[in-house]
């Protein structure tokens, strides 16, 4: 009996790049199932940035066929194509195993049939570091940007057009009179609301209008006034590094101090004066009303009273958690669970390495990392390289034969000869420094748990993503539950 495959394949936006990889992940899956004498049912496939399952219309559709027995085998990429969220993707392998199906990466080598789900939530994690650091480039190459003013968005400010990639000059359409009548109305003495409500009576084009998003609104909204009177955009200065990653996973971002953003003044022509503008802030410091957020730690959202089952609160003046029902109703209501920050971390680490040692064979590992490292290479880098070298090689041929075909002179042919060859030789060297490095990647193995706990970074995202709950009582009795089964 034939076993039939769901492919599933996922690029992160619509770019004409990122479509040709999807073409070329579909070429790979088609030639692989031919191969292992397997059968094709269906490939999955999703072209857009989100992290969260629910947002993946493909694989919804998946899943959905999964229910019906449609396939025995769902074929991927990486475990980070598939989900990015540990939780999500667990619940999914585990829905999977329940059915029969068996999922396969082809990066990771992973094979839900060999490996458990703390190999799983490993290899995710591991494949999660990697993506950060990613991540950590580009928020660098962006941070170089705004250092020099070049403005680092995709899609300019209400008001504003592009010149190029990175410089802005006004519209000089409807939206850049907008913009004037907002700060006009404001420092006249109108609220933000109505100021909303006069755009929306007049039905002037709103920010996610004018840039043709399809799920755009079409109401002002106080926040978005807010949000334009108080943008130096608009007086010509580029302020840009206000905010910061904080969960990768779940794309949350968070406010950076004021110290940290990047200022350039006079990056390019202003749509209201300074005088206006400066007005504004003064009007909008005087109606300012001040609200206390609230502090998310560490242990938040994970850790509940062994007691009452209430969520535990972080105390700042002590540096520890206390129960919630005991802070806001007293010890009427529950004896209370209490623990110091520090001292959960030490234990959690502790516990974590136990649980390693129990469940992680090193030697196993460290073969799935190399055998990770060399296909990454033969499949990425050192095809694309080969592939321009072969190009270059074609040109060189046809040099030749306009050469002898008498098209060119010697002197011409002479010099476009030593283009081509230094062009290859730059090739050959980035070929080889490529192989270097990724040798130099393999002999970064996992010696020691200690050593494996340091790649991962025993942080809040990698507790997030291990962790499901914790519960203290009132002996500072300490039970932890993982997201994986063991």
């Amino acid at each position: 009996m034939i076993l039939r495959c769901a492919v599933y394949v996922r690029v992160s936006t619509d770019m004409d790049s990122q479509k040709s990889s999807i073409a070329h992940q579909k070429s790979f899956f088609e030639k692989y199932i031919r191969d292992k004498g397997l059968e094709l049912y269906k490939v999955y496939q999703d072209i857009e940035s989100g992290i969260s399952i629910e947002r993946r219309s493909g694989l919804k559709r998946l899943i959905e066929d999964s229910d019906k027995g449609l396939f025995s085998i769902i074929l991927t990429k990486s475990i980070s194509r598939f989900a990015r969220n540990t939780l999500e993707g667990l619940q999914y392998i585990r829905e999977f195993k329940k059915k029969n199906i068996r999922f396969i990466t082809i990066e990771d080598s992973f094979d839900s049939e060999e490996y458990d789900e703390f190999m799983f939530t490993l290899l995710l994690s591991m494949a999660q570091k990697e993506s950060e650091k990613i991540s950590e480039r580009i928020r660098f190459g962006k941070y170089e940007r705004a250092q020099k003013g070049y403005y680092n968005g995709s899609n300019p400010p209400y008001g504003y057009s592009k010149i190029g990639k990175d410089r802005l000059k006004p519209a000089g359409d409807i939206t850049t009179e907008i913009v004037n009548l907002i700060f006009q109305m404001y420092i006249d003495g109108n609220g933000l609301y109505k100021i909303a409500n006069h755009l929306n009576t007049k039905e002037y084009p709103t920010p996610s209008q004018t840039l043709g998003k399809s799920n755009s609104g079409d109401l002002w909204h106080q926040s978005t006034i807010r949000n334009i009177l108080t943008n130096e955009v608009y007086i010509g200065n580029m302020v840009q590094n206000k905010t910061k990653t904080k969960d990768f996973l779940k794309g949350i971002r968070v406010e950076n101090p004021k110290e940290e953003y990047i200022k350039i003044k006079a990056t390019h022509e202003g749509i209201i004066s300074d005088f206006v503008f400066e007005e504004a802030q003064s009007i909008l410091k005087e109606r300012k009303v001040n609200k206390s957020g609230n502090n998310i730690h560490f242990f938040t959202n994970i850790l509940y009273c062994g007691e009452c089952g209430s969520s535990m609160h972080y105390k700042k003046n002590k540096g520890a958690y206390i129960c919630g029902r005991l802070n806001k109703m007293g010890k009427k209501y529950c004896k209370g669970s209490y623990i110091n920050e520090e001292k959960l971390k030490d234990v959690l680490r502790e516990d974590f390495i136990k649980r390693i040692k129990e469940e992680v064979d090193l030697a196993r590992l460290n073969t799935k990392i190399k055998e990770g490292i060399d296909k990454r290479y033969k499949n990425k880098g050192q095809k694309e390289i080969e592939g321009q070298i072969k190009d270059i090689q074609r040109k060189e041929k046809r040099l030749l034969d306009i050469f002898i075909g008498g098209f060119i002179d010697e002197k011409e042919y002479t010099m476009k000869k030593k283009s081509i060859i230094s062009q290859l030789e730059l090739l050959q060297s980035k070929k080889n420094r490529l192989k270097l490095k990724n040798d130099d990647y393999k002999e970064q193995t996992m010696d020691s748990f200690d050593k494996l706990l340091e790649f991962l970074g025993f942080d809040d995202t990698v507790i997030s993503k291990l962790v499901a709950k914790i519960q203290v009582n009132n002996k500072k009795h300490i039970k932890i539950y993982y997201n994986f089964s063991h």
